[in-house]
């Protein structure tokens, strides 16, 4: 069983783009993300229910416009997708997560592929 984030908050957003061959990194299939093409062009790129990235795509590299991850799946989805993607993205990303009722509170940054998770307080 995943250890799940329930609540995902997005505190910086800046110019981040990811290879979209990245988020098919993982061997299982199975952890590779569905991708819906929406009415305003945009492509989303889902998991599980609530864990989808979304962005406009250009030379087969997503330009990320909204991203979230919680719930069902998002501890394992994090792991197995995100992170290892990130590591191959160039941008910034700052999202404050509260795990599991709040076991454990951190932030999550991304910047130019380095990816660090810090404990904070709320």
């Amino acid at each position: 069983m995943s250890y799940n984030c329930d609540l995902f908050k997005v505190k910086k957003l800046e110019n981040l783009r990811i290879p979209v061959a990245s988020l098919f990194k993982h061997p299982r299939k199975d952890w590779h993300p569905n991708k819906e093409v929406n009415e305003d062009d945009t492509v989303t790129f889902r998991i599980m229910d609530m864990v989808e990235v979304t962005g406009i795509i250009e030379n087969d590299i997503l330009i990320v416009e909204e991203i979230c991850c919680y719930g069902n799946g998002s501890g394992s989805a994090m792991e197995y997708v995100f992170e290892p993607a990130f590591e191959d993205s160039i941008g910034e990303l700052i999202v404050s997560c509260v795990w599991e009722g709040g076991d454990s509170i951190n932030q999550l940054i991304v910047k130019d592929g380095k990816v660090e998770w810090k404990d904070i307080d709320i």
